[in-house]
């Protein structure tokens, strides 16, 4: 029969194989899809996505193909350490939802297609109801302060009196010096008595000699230190 294929002495039939393939794409797809509306970082990248659509399809491909052999499998997983991923995922975030691709696309491949649905279908549910709820976001007001500056010979800091005008939350992240010592690059978490004095804070800062390179940041879009 048509339907019917013969690999490596083994029967698959076709419909099976799409089958199985089509319930990858699909959830994939979905998967991608809440992705994309729920990302609220800066890194968010169009390959990415693309990558969630395809993955649990090609993991699908290799389960049907492992099968039950177990010869396969370490084959597999010799072929695979050739490999070397060099990208690096700077979000923890992004590393879930390609696990969830990966499982989506292990349960399409072995047949198990009510566990792929259901499982899928819950997890990306209660992806959706957790960006939604906001669960884990900083405060609204809260902001990433960034900026280089020449220290006072006495030991003292030239923004400190702007600081004491125009915040009332201060919390210092991160020090580091350039060229040779000559400046400092102050990283901190700050809040503004109030926020619709940002841009005076940022002019009344950048105006301080030797402040160079303000930037200020709105945390609920989740930057970097």
């Amino acid at each position: 029969m048509l339907n019917e294929l013969i690999v490596g002495g083994e029967r698959f039939l076709l419909t099976d194989i799409l089958l199985n393939i089509a319930i990858a794409f699909v959830l994939g797809a979905a998967v991608a899809i809440v992705y994309r509306r729920t990302h609220s970082t800066f890194n968010y990248s169009t390959s990415f996505v693309n990558t969630l659509v395809i993955l649990p399809m090609i993991t699908a491909v290799v389960m049907m193909v492992i099968g039950n052999n177990l010869a396969r499998a370490f084959g597999l997983v010799g072929a695979m350490s050739i490999i070397r991923f060099r990208t690096a995922v700077k979000d923890t975030r992004d590393i879930t939802f390609v696990f969830l691709t990966l499982a989506a696309g292990m349960a399409a491949g072995t047949g198990y297609h009510v566990i792929a649905l259901a499982g899928t279908g819950m997890i990306v549910v209660l992806i959706a109801v957790l960006y939604a709820s906001h669960v884990g976001t900083t405060h609204g007001d809260d902001l990433l302060l960034r900026f280089t500056i020449v220290p006072d010979e006495r030991g003292g800091m030239f923004h400190e009196k702007t600081f004491k005008k125009y915040l009332k939350k201060i919390t210092l992240l991160n020090i580091q010096t350039r060229r040779d010592g000559e400046l400092l690059e102050l990283t901190y978490f700050v809040r503004l008595r109030a926020p619709e004095n940002t841009r005076e804070f940022v002019t009344a800062l950048g105006g301080i000699d030797g402040v160079e390179g303000v930037s200020l940041i709105s945390m609920d879009e989740t930057a970097e230190a």
